[in-house]
């Protein structure tokens, strides 16, 4: 079974990712869900408690690299927002990672598709959930 990934991906961090979503979602890999966000620290817990509710193996939020967010602090709040959904997930009996903070520059496309890869090997690791 593939797993499924659902990414939280800042608008101004990744120049075009959608494509190396398409090419993974047509291969046996993965199947991926994608949503952009005006900025990382838009990102709620909530959302990301949400996906992994539905059936989501693993979540990716990808922001901008540290000192170079538009919105000063937004990639702070999204990585304080990660480790407080991933101490959530852990309490509850997930484990600590099932979410993954990424800072990725807008002139780094290979960047986001090795993360990609990342992700995908870690959830297929860490298996499904159990969601019965």
């Amino acid at each position: 079974m593939k797993p499924v990934i659902v990414i939280f991906c800042c608008t101004n961090a990744v120049a075009v990712p959608e494509d190396e979503v398409e090419r993974i979602n047509a291969s046996p890999q993965a199947a991926v869900k994608f949503t952009r966000l005006p900025c990382s620290g838009r990102t709620d817990v909530l959302y990301i408690l949400r996906a992994i509710e539905e059936g989501a193996d693993m979540a990716m939020v990808v922001a901008c690299p540290n000192g170079a967010c538009q919105f000063l602090e937004g990639n702070r709040r999204a990585r304080l927002r990660v480790a407080y959904a991933n101490r959530l997930l852990a309490e509850s009996g997930l484990g600590n990672e099932r979410v993954l903070l990424v800072n990725l520059a807008p002139d780094d496309p290979q960047g986001f598709g090795d993360a990609l890869q990342e992700v995908i090997a870690k959830a297929q690791k860490l298996g499904p959930w159990g969601v019965a």
